[in-house]
This record gives structure tokens, C-alpha cells and sequence, in this order.
């Protein structure tokens, strides 16, 4: 489906291709087809439209004067629909709507946050939290409760009940004997979880350490599970091999016999 580009779309993409200032002395911008070639002109030569309004994004500060203006127990859905419906603004002004993304967070903290106070939950309101990993979701759903609850985390207590330790022994343990993985793309996905879990934390502890106070155990076991994450990838290639092998090895057939890796570190203790 074809869809027509506003003038400022296009010189937008214009503006990215042509790489202006980049040693040269003008701007360089064609199109694919030469058919669209006068459309690019005549956009190229209008004057931009004038900006009718700037759009007023959700500012932490602007948050949470709203939480404490709101009664006790709010969720941070209805912080949402006063900033949008109840904010005065000057007619050069307009809230910005949340995307989808964040209206989902703010539904997903609202979930297990009750009973915290208004800036612990403004602070997960601006959590790198992962739309789109459901299980990274559940287990950091554990995690807050666990703050909620005790106000500290177990982070070793977590990651041995969600499994996803036992995926990144047995993936570093076929690192180091040189095995080829059998089932990489779903190990892989094991470990972009991990990964995204022990992000959190960090983040978490860099503005709580109290609560969340393995920093460094979850900084060590990040660096160990994104060399497991490299060892999957890796996998990937020699699976297709091995699953394939009237497929030309050539040049790559000494890469199956070979290290994949030097001699990994022990995964570290929590």
C-alpha cells in the first residue's frame, strides 16, 4: 500500500541520506524511482509548515505532583488520564499521548504496586522495563513484590526459581567442552531474559542499594550470561552444519573442531 509522505517526512529522509556537512559541499538526495523524482523537488523547495503546538511530554517531576495531589492508593493509569484530560495548558502547548507501550508499563505496575509509597512507584514508571518479554515480565513481577513485601530482593532466590540459571550453567558448561548446542535458538531466548532481569536490577540498585543490594554479583552474571548469549549464536552456525553436511564446509570446517572460546571464568557465586 502506497501511502503519500508529508513534506517535512520527506525532507526529514532527505535530510538523513543526503548527509550534509559531511565533507561536502551540498546535500545529495535522489529517489528509486525516477517518477517520484519531481514529487522530491517540489518538496525539497517548500517552506516547512509552522509547528501549530510543542507537545508536553510525562516528565518524572510532573508525575509525581500528580500522585501527591492525588488521593492515597492511585493507580499510575489515573496519574496518566489527569495529565492528558485535566492538565491547562497555553493553546501553543498539548499533552503528549502516551504510546501503547506505556500505557501497557503503566498497567503492568499498577499490577503489584499498591501499598508503595508515590516515589518508589514514579521510580518504576521510569524502569527500562521489557514490553515484549512476557516471562522477563513475570519474574520482574516477583521481584517488586519481594521490595513491596520484605523491602529487599533475594536476587540469587529469583533467578533459581525462575530456571534461568540452570539454562546459563548448562549453556557456559557446553562452552567449555566445546559442545555444540542442540537447542541454541531456545536457549538463546532463556538468556535474553536473564539479561534484561539482571539490567533491571542494576538499575534498581544504582538508585536503591539498600533493597537491591547484589550490584556487583548481578553486573558479574551479566557479563557471564552476554558470553553465553555469543556461544548460541555461534551455536547456530555449527548446528546448520552438522544438521547439513553435504553443505560446503571448506574454509569453515576447522571451525568445528576448533575452541569456540578460551576457558570461561566460573560462573560467579551469588
Amino acid at each position: 500500500m502506497e501511502v503519500p509522505l508529508e513534506v517535512s517526512q520527506v525532507k526529514q529522509i532527505a535530510g538523513r541520506a543526503g548527509r550534509y556537512g559531511m565533507g561536502m559541499e551540498s546535500g545529495v538526495v535522489t529517489t528509486l524511482e525516477p517518477s517520484d523524482l519531481p514529487l522530491l523537488n517540489a518538496a525539497m523547495e517548500s517552506n516547512p509548515e509552522p509547528l501549530r503546538y510543542a507537545r508536553v511530554g510525562f516528565i518524572s517531576t510532573t508525575i509525581m505532583d500528580i500522585f501527591e495531589a492525588l488521593p492515597r492508593g492511585s493507580t499510575a493509569t489515573t496519574v496518566r488520564d489527569a495529565l492528558i484530560y485535566c492538565s491547562t495548558l497555553p493553546p501553543s502547548m498539548a499533552v503528549m499521548d502516551p504510546s501503547s507501550k506505556e500505557a501497557e508499563t503503566m498497567r503492568y505496575i499498577d499490577s503489584f504496586s499498591q501499598g508503595l509509597v508515590f516515589t518508589e512507584r514514579a521510580l518504576m514508571l521510569q524502569c527500562p522495563f521489557p514490553s515484549m518479554d512476557d516471562q522477563c515480565k513475570v519474574i520482574m513481577g516477583q521481584v517488586l513484590g519481594a521490595y513491596r513485601n520484605k523491602l529487599f530482593v533475594d536476587l540469587r532466590k529469583i533467578l533459581l526459581d525462575s530456571g534461568l540459571l540452570t539454562t546459563l550453567e548448562q549453556v557456559i558448561a557446553s562452552k567449555r567442552t566445546k559442545r555444540v548446542l542442540t537447542r541454541p535458538k531456545r536457549d538463546l531466548a532463556s538468556l535474553e531474559t536473564l539479561h534484561s532481569v539482571l539490567t533491571i536490577y542494576a538499575w534498581f540498585s544504582l538508585r536503591n542499594s539498600i533493597a537491591f543490594y547484589a550490584y556487583d554479583q548481578a553486573i558479574a552474571l551479566r557479563k557471564t550470561t552476554q558470553e553465553a548469549m555469543d556461544h548460541c549464536l555461534r551455536s547456530f552456525s555449527v548446528s546448520s552444519l552438522i544438521r547439513h553436511p553435504k553443505r560446503s564446509l571448506g574454509s569453515r570446517e576447522h571451525f568445528i573442531h576448533q575452541p569456540l572460546f578460551p576457558q570461561a571464568s566460573n560462573i560467579a557465586r551469588l
